[in-house]
């Protein structure tokens, strides 16, 4: 599972994957409330990874593992 970087920058958040050295714009969160946040993370570009969900919004920036394969 590679490692990952949400950071936001105004009013949109981004995805950097240190492994492919690349930055996208997250287009999709799949759960992005005050309980819960994660789940699918639709990028620009078409990629698709899954990030744990977590309680809640973080703070941004956060460092979490994603995988490529969707959960269920």
């Amino acid at each position: 599972m590679p490692m990952v970087i949400f950071r936001q920058r105004g009013a949109d958040l981004y995805c950097y994957i240190a492994k492919q050295d690349l930055e996208a714009k997250v287009i999709q969160v799949e759960h992005d409330t005050a309980e819960r946040w994660g789940g699918a993370v639709s990028l620009e570009g078409g990629r698709c990874y899954y990030v744990s969900e977590q309680p809640g919004r973080p703070d941004f920036p956060v460092s979490l593992r994603a995988s490529r394969d969707a959960q269920n």
